[in-house]
């Protein structure tokens, strides 16, 4: 073990978390030949090998397993000392990392961020536009805003509003079917992560025999497919507008709440609770737009 840089043990974890040398390059902006050359240096001075190189990926061996366990301890300990001293500073200035799905930052969070850059003029925001679940615990994100059913185990925040969903189609659509059932409409459809919320799991069961044309797994994405008319579509009601009709609404036992998230060492930030209290203020003053009478 005196022969092991610390600072290459980010590569031997790289590695196995991504599967290949050049995926972990990718992943670290460096060289594929500069993650060879720190793991060689490791196995070099162990004198053992840390992986096994599979035609399918490199695999961990059983001493590289255990130095991954090494490498994972340590970048948790940087992360959460980082945390810490990030947590105590006091000044309301700084980046924050928001991460939120493709419909919240084209519908809402715009809104959100106009208000925020007027009284808070210091504070930087980085989005990151996933409709995947990042790591709080390994700084992926400082703050999430997200609709879920249930928080993720340990992290920490605010319920804001129920997401209520409707069936929405464009007016075309709906004259040109005027005699039919909704259940009988073409569909487009959640699919990936989006398919796997309640509210499609609810649609489905109403529609057993649905005519889907298209899934995508975003709502942003099914959206546009709507208003072209496509077919009919489930969408959360802050993305309602003038180019859709409502068909029916969606009750709340197929939908979730909209919540704002960190991590529990972040939120003595003072930079952190300043910005998760102007947007839990922000989305409860948009309510009207998120929430409908008709789906309580």
């Amino acid at each position: 073990m005196d022969n092991i840089d610390w600072n290459d043990l980010r590569y031997v974890v790289a590695v196995a978390r991504e599967g290949s040398a050049a995926a972990a390059a990718r992943t670290m902006s460096v060289s594929h030949a500069t993650v060879l050359r720190r793991v060689a240096a490791i196995e070099q001075g162990i004198g053992a090998a840390l992986f096994d190189r599979l035609p399918t990926g490199y695999v961990p061996s059983e001493i590289g397993r255990t130095l991954v366990e090494v490498g994972e301890s340590f970048e948790r300990a940087l992360i959460d000392t980082h945390r810490r001293i990030e947590a105590r500073t006091a000044e309301l200035s700084g980046v924050v990392r928001l991460t939120t799905t493709d419909s919240l930052a084209h519908c809402v969070v715009p809104t959100l961020l106009t208000g925020l850059h007027a009284r808070y003029p210091a504070m930087v925001v980085e989005l990151v536009i996933t409709n995947s679940r990042l790591d709080l615990a390994r700084r992926d994100a400082d703050v999430a805003l997200r609709p879920t059913t249930v928080p993720p185990e340990n992290w920490v925040g605010m319920r804001l509003a129920h997401n209520d969903f409707g069936l929405f189609a464009a007016p075309g659509f709906l004259a040109e079917r005027a005699e039919m059932s909704w259940a009988d409409y073409e569909w487009v459809m959640p699919d990936g992560e989006s398919g796997g919320n309640p509210i499609s799991t609810w649609l489905r069961s109403q529609v057993p025999s649905a005519r889907v044309v298209a899934t995508a797994n975003s709502f942003l994405a099914l959206r546009e497919l709507a208003v072209k008319g496509l077919g009919a579509a489930p969408l959360p009601m802050f993305m309602a507008g003038s180019d859709l009709k409502a068909i029916a609404p969606v009750p709340r036992t197929a939908t979730g709440d909209l919540w704002v998230l960190t991590h529990p060492d972040m939120r003595r930030s003072a930079r952190i609770q300043a910005f998760m209290e102007h947007i839990a203020a922000g989305v409860r003053a948009m309510r009207r737009t998120i929430e409908s009478e008709l789906n309580a």
